[in-house]
């Protein structure tokens, strides 16, 4: 079974967008190992609050990345 992240196309409509778990989840396996994650996520959270659009997608994506720094490192030691 492989991991598929194309966006499903529905007759007469646009793409779907992929969900933000499934973005999540391709990024987490596409990391080298050894990669730094509580590190990577501050840098994709510093990009996804850059966003000025109305998509929930993005706010989602932080707190999933958020999630997992706080899996990592205690609470406290983030953003310091």
């Amino acid at each position: 079974m492989g991991l598929n992240v194309e966006p499903r196309h529905v007759a007469g409509q646009s793409p779907a967008l992929p969900q933000p778990e499934d973005v999540f989840h391709s990024w987490l396996v596409t990391q080298p190992v050894g990669t730094d994650l509580a590190a990577a996520a501050e840098v994709e959270i510093a990009r996804l609050q850059r966003y000025q659009g109305d998509h929930p997608g993005p706010r989602r994506l932080v707190e999933l990345f958020e999630a997992l720094q706080g899996s990592i490192i205690p609470e406290a030691a983030i953003r310091q």
